[in-house]
């Protein structure tokens, strides 16, 4: 183009001094003529003669210029390639990403032709998409380039030429500052009090002196300190690349810990938060405190890495201790009492397809609330399964409830300010049947009973998580003992006791003694069982249905039931979960899965003996819940296809 436009110009110049030339000779050519009219033939044939020679001229003019422009261009281009032949950085031009036309001699003796034309393909797309024209990769023996392309256009094609500048070191540099990053841990021994209670001083220090041997055993071996904080409490610093090697032998030291059990009935287990990724160490031990928490959150006994923005779990098999001690219930009542006295109003809310533990749950925290004069609204999406529909009509005839079920649309004009939102059975935002509901509370409130997941409704004024109980119901239940203020009606202890039985699987998982407190303490209000089982009566179609399902089930392993239902009625998730349940009373059934479709939602809904931990299954497509019981929901997929995602999950699960 360069070329182009300095021809244009040479053309012009030329051209204009001819003209120049020219109209002089015209001009005295015509005053001639004029002066002496006898000779205006020979002036036409000066004119003439003129012209043609100008023209001549201009014509040479050009054609020289252009050779010597054409000459000076082909020494340029000897020199350049000379030059960038002498330089010492691999350098490729191509016509297209499969053809070479130029390379220099030290691209040919380092690089892989096959290397090449991939990075050359690579950097062709980045073009066309309108990107950078950078790409840094291995090239196969530990070297990395970072290939830097760029399209020189010549007279009438385009080449691309990429220079490879070598990152090796640098890369090498990064990796080693990476890997001595020191990481942050905290490690707590779970329920030491309980595991400890009823020993004397001197099986307590066997026990805390074996502890303390295992673990300074254990991060002496990857090059690490530990010191102790508290009595169960510790912290270490070990180098990233250990927590590498840690993460291999998928933490033994959980097992190590567990094998402490000859003096104590009750199974010794720690929990360990873990992280490498913040600036400096002040950021890395709040971080490692937050994923103890989530550690702690989801049973313990397990060991939770923050990397960046996500986390990684290992463990988390033990069944989880029931706390006998209910001094933070009676905490946690006052606090509670103490936070809805100074709101004005009090909005409750639950998960997508809200169930019957959701619903009693809420209808408890009403009554907490009235007993303080406060007026209260449950918010939902109206997506109600049969089980469900049936609590609300039950309870909607006492004159109490007349208002309390709306939806979003309906307190659109409602004032927020001063009021408390109550989050139920959930702790996830994403998991809230209105999510957007969140961002108009400056007050949150959380109580949930399933293990605690990466996502997490932060800032709220008052979280009770407790996994070991049953269901929401018997935390929201315990908050009633502690308020002699509160009288139930026997339609609100119904709902109440419901939620649990659905639970529990009619008192059969997650049942401990403080949840046959709980049931006894609903009982005395005088309530007939009878009446709450009909709730979960089905019809004989559905009833059908789910013999269906079990008949279905595919066995996998000899130990893991899989079935798919492509049926789709009013209680489907209720259905699923039963035939769910059902499949595990089945001989040498361990673990079993069942999936249905409702809308353009696969739902799962998985069940477990104990000793398959079916909530880090559910994790890893999305899902979550408790090591017995968990569900997940995939939308915009088949059920073939969730199928597929499932038994990937199991087979990452069991290593395959």
């Amino acid at each position: 183009m360069k070329k182009l436009k300095l021809q244009k110009k040479i053309s012009l110049n030329v051209l204009t001094s001819q003209l120049v030339y020219l109209s002089v000779i015209i001009l005295f050519a015509v005053i001639l003529s004029i002066v002496k009219p006898s000779s205006l033939y020979i002036d036409l044939i000066i004119i003439l003669l003129t012209s043609a020679c100008s023209i001549y001229v201009c014509i040479k003019e050009i054609r020289n210029r252009k050779y010597r422009i054409n000459e000076l261009s082909k020494s340029v281009d000897i020199v350049l390639k000379d030059n960038l032949s002498k330089i010492d950085i691999p350098m490729v031009m191509f016509s297209n990403p499969t053809q070479i036309v130029w390379q220099n001699d030290l691209s040919k003796n380092i690089l892989p032709n096959e290397y090449i034309y991939d990075v050359a393909v690579q950097l062709d797309k980045k073009f066309k998409l309108g990107e950078e024209l950078k790409y840094i990769s291995d090239i196969g023996n530990g070297r990395m380039y970072n290939a830097l392309g760029s399209y020189i256009t010549f007279s009438n094609f385009k080449c691309l030429l990429i220079s490879f500048i070598d990152k090796t070191e640098e890369t090498e540099l990064k990796t080693f500052i990476d890997n001595t990053k020191v990481a942050v841990g905290i490690v707590f021994v779970d329920n030491y009090e309980e595991t400890l209670q009823g020993l004397d001083e001197i099986q307590k220090g066997e026990i805390t002196s074996k502890l303390d041997k295992i673990l300074r055993s254990w991060v002496k071996e990857n090059n690490g300190i530990i010191t102790k904080l508290d009595k169960d409490r510790y912290a270490m610093f070990i180098e990233k690349q250990y927590i590498a090697q840690m993460e291999k032998s998928k933490f033994a030291v959980l097992d190590a810990v567990k094998e402490i059990t000859n003096i104590t009935k009750l199974p010794i287990t720690i929990s360990i938060g873990i992280s490498s990724s913040e600036t400096n160490l002040s950021e890395r031990y709040t971080s490692s405190t937050s994923a103890l928490d989530i550690a702690l959150g989801r049973g313990g006994d397990q060991v939770v890495i923050k990397k960046d923005k996500k986390f990684d779990f290992y463990g988390g098999l033990n069944v989880v201790l029931e706390k006998t001690s209910r001094v933070r219930a009676r905490t946690i009542a006052g606090a509670l009492c103490d936070i809805i006295d100074k709101c004005d109003k009090v909005y409750i809310i639950g998960h997508k397809n809200t169930d019957v533990d959701c619903i009693g749950a809420a209808i408890g925290m009403h009554k907490i609330s009235t007993s303080l004069d406060k007026k209260s609204y449950f918010v939902s999406d109206n997506k109600y399964n049969t089980s469900t529909k049936t609590v609300i009509d039950r309870i909607k005839t006492s004159n109490d409830y007349e208002d309390f079920f709306v939806t979003k649309e309906d307190i659109k004009k409602h004032d927020f300010d001063n009021s408390i939102l109550i989050v139920l059975d959930t702790h996830k935002k994403s998991y809230l049947c209105v999510p957007d509901i969140l961002d108009e509370f400056d007050k949150v409130v959380v109580i949930d009973h399933h293990r605690r997941g990466p996502e997490f409704i932060d800032n709220t004024v008052l979280t009770y998580h407790e996994i070991y109980a049953s269901s929401t119901c018997e935390l929201v239940t315990e908050l009633l003992m502690y308020m002699e203020n509160v009288k139930l009606t026997t339609a609100e202890a119904e709902c109440l006791y419901a939620g649990i039985l659905i639970d529990t699987k009619n008192f059969t998982f997650k049942t401990g003694v403080r949840t046959f407190e709980v049931a006894a303490y609903l009982k005395r209000v005088g309530f007939d069982i009878s009446e709450v089982k009909q709730i979960f009566q089905t019809d004989f179609e559905a009833y059908l249905s789910k013999v269906e399902i079990v008949k279905n089930s595919e066995i996998i392993d000899k130990h893991i039931a899989i079935s798919i239902t492509h049926e789709n009625f009013d209680n489907m998730p209720t259905l699923v979960a039963q035939a769910a349940d059902e499949l595990l009373s089945i001989s040498g059934i361990l673990a079993s899965f069942v999936l249905c479709k409702i809308d353009s939602v696969v739902m799962i809904s998985s069940r477990s003996m104990g000793d398959i931990n079916v909530q880090a299954i559910m994790e890893k497509i999305g899902g979550g819940g408790h090591l017995t019981f968990a569900g997940a929901q995939i939308a915009g997929v088949t059920l073939e296809d969730a199928k597929e995602q499932l038994l990937n999950a199991i087979n990452e699960y069991f290593g395959k």
